[in-house]
């Protein structure tokens, strides 16, 4: 199995390690060296191991890079955070929706009834 460590603009070579547990070794070796806590490397290695070998050195490169900025950034923690509260507060919205959808309904079904229930009957006389 080759190594090769990531210096900035260099992408990686994975085309010439053998297996997908050599490669899962090498990405696994990539992301640490990128600044990836081993405890987040060894599952995104291993995830990554299927489609890393159909990929380009650069995407590579690039796909590692996405990796690394996602668990290394020093907001990533507060961002996946934020999103939690985000989701949270947008189903909070949708079910206040539907509580207003019904309401609407209830008031469009009272105007057609009071509306078929005052028919008047126009004036016969002409004045």
């Amino acid at each position: 199995m080759r190594r090769r460590t990531w210096r900035s603009g260099e992408a990686a070579v994975i085309d010439d390690v053998d297996g997908v547990e050599g490669r899962s070794e090498q990405i696994r070796f990539d992301l640490e060296s990128r600044g990836v806590a081993p405890e987040v490397s060894v599952p995104a290695a291993r995830c990554l191991s299927a489609i890393a070998a159909d990929l380009s050195p650069k995407e590579y490169g690039a796909v590692l890079d996405g990796v690394a900025a996602a668990y290394v950034h020093p907001d990533a923690a507060q961002l996946v955070g934020d999103i939690g509260e985000i989701q949270r507060l947008m189903q909070g919205f949708a079910g206040e929706l539907r509580k207003l959808e019904e309401g609407l309904q209830i008031l469009s079904a009272y105007v057609v009834r009071m509306g078929s229930r005052s028919n008047p009957t126009p004036p016969t006389t002409l004045h």
